[in-house]
């Protein structure tokens, strides 16, 4: 995870594809069926670095972690 002070790394569709092996059309497969973290709008879509890295290690604490955010109030 990022250290609470640094920004996070935003990748888009085709960052997040080559940053973990998989293709672009298996990455719009996993959001489609809500099985990765993603942030955004359908056409502004991006992906959070350390999530991702969350995600390859251990998917169930990468999406209870990212559902947990989402349903936090902002200003949190």
């Amino acid at each position: 995870m990022q250290d609470a002070t640094q920004a996070p790394t935003w990748l888009t569709y085709t960052q997040a594809a080559s940053y973990t092996g998989w293709s672009v059309g298996h990455l719009r497969n996993l959001v489609s069926a809500g099985q990765i973290p993603v942030y955004g709008r359908a056409r502004v879509r991006r992906f959070r670095r350390d999530m991702l890295d969350l995600y390859l290690t251990n998917p169930d604490m990468a999406m209870r972690t990212f559902l947990a955010e989402r349903t936090e109030p902002y200003g949190r």
